[in-house]
């Protein structure tokens, strides 16, 4: 029974109000005015014939409504919703009378049932009877696909609010800020011109994380260009220990904002590299964003870290139905991100 829910994607408690509801509504058409008391208003057979056809009607819904499930966002297509209704409402009254035209064969009840007016009558039935439990069933639907999408919205926010803490600590600590400015008090005493190219990056830096602060998603124009300002800094403070190549396969679609900046930053954070082998680290842009950097592990594995690829992760989960891939091996570590369209 538990399967059978889980199929239908329904709740003991619904399938129960159901029944309730069509209980009561077999004792009702019993009850007539001047009709003497009986006991058998109140038997539930008519009911449980009831519920039965209301579960076949769940399953034709189901299937004609399976779109709903993969749905992207609580914008219901209202036309789209009205023609899977009535394509369900079609193959139930297909289905029912091919049913009752075998068992009027099986039975030879033929001239007995079928008559126009019995038929005619018969199909009302079926087509009220398919649009209260159809629309019951329906409106379950799109009440818990409401709940579905008003959670995953709500856990969006929570990884959006963390993620943006994780990076302002990353990005605009003491720290960050003391080492990037002993990098360009010595630039300046030894080199102007690069000092003045270091400057520019550095403010494109943190122009860019204020800017976008609020945004869910950002162009790959735009990541790219963060990424490369921010590849500068590092070249500054590492030199050439750490080397970034980008490729360009015809890119469309956006990302969250500073994906790229964060698959960098792990690749330096968990490698060793040097001028003589340095940690190469390649950036594709096209259907999906890819990192591979060569694997050059510390001696000594850094315990801490890894938290903005985490919230990364969790950001996809809500916000597309495809999820980021990691694969490792004794010399390669890669991430594969979809572009969300």
């Amino acid at each position: 029974m538990k399967t059978l829910f889980q199929k239908l994607r329904i709740s003991p408690e619904f399938i129960s109000l159901i029944f309730l509801f069509a209980y009561l509504d077999s004792i009702k058409s019993r009850v007539s005015p001047g009709q003497r008391f009986d006991w058998y208003i109140f038997t539930p057979e008519s009911a449980i014939i009831s519920i039965l056809q209301a579960l076949i009607i769940f399953f034709i819904l189901q299937y004609s409504f399976s779109w709903l499930q993969s749905s992207p966002s609580f914008d219901i297509p209202w036309k789209r919703t009205a023609v899977s209704f009535g394509k369900g409402l079609l193959l139930y009254l297909i289905l029912s009378n091919l049913f009752s035209i075998l068992i009027s064969l099986a039975f030879d009840t033929w001239e007995r049932n079928y008559q126009t007016e019995i038929q005619v009558s018969n199909n009302i039935k079926k087509v009220l009877d398919f649009i209260i439990y159809g629309g019951f069933y329906v409106a379950y639907l799109l009440f818990h696909q409401f709940k579905s999408h008003q959670k995953q919205l709500k856990d969006y926010e929570v990884a959006l609010a963390d993620s943006k803490i994780t990076h302002l600590k990353q990005q605009l600590n003491p720290h960050f800020l003391f080492n990037n400015l002993n990098i360009l008090d010595q630039l300046i005493e030894e080199n102007p011109k690069s000092a003045s190219v270091f400057l520019q990056n550095f403010s494109e830096l943190y122009r860019y994380a204020l800017k976008n602060y609020d945004s869910k998603l950002v162009s790959w124009e735009e990541e790219l260009e963060f990424a490369e300002n921010y590849f500068y800094l590092i070249r500054e403070k590492y030199g050439d220990a750490y080397e970034l190549k980008i490729n360009l396969e015809n890119p469309k679609g956006k990302l969250p904002p500073l994906t790229l900046q964060v698959l960098i930053e792990n690749a330096i954070f968990h490698n060793y590299g040097t001028a003589e082998n340095p940690v190469k680290i390649h950036v594709t842009f096209g259907k999906y964003l890819t990192v591979r950097n060569t694997f050059f592990p510390f001696k000594k594995p850094k315990h801490q870290g890894g938290r903005g690829l985490l919230n990364l992760k969790e950001q996809y989960r809500i916000l597309s139905k495809e999820t980021i891939q990691i694969s490792q091996d004794k010399d390669l570590f890669s991430v594969l991100i979809p572009l969300i369209q």
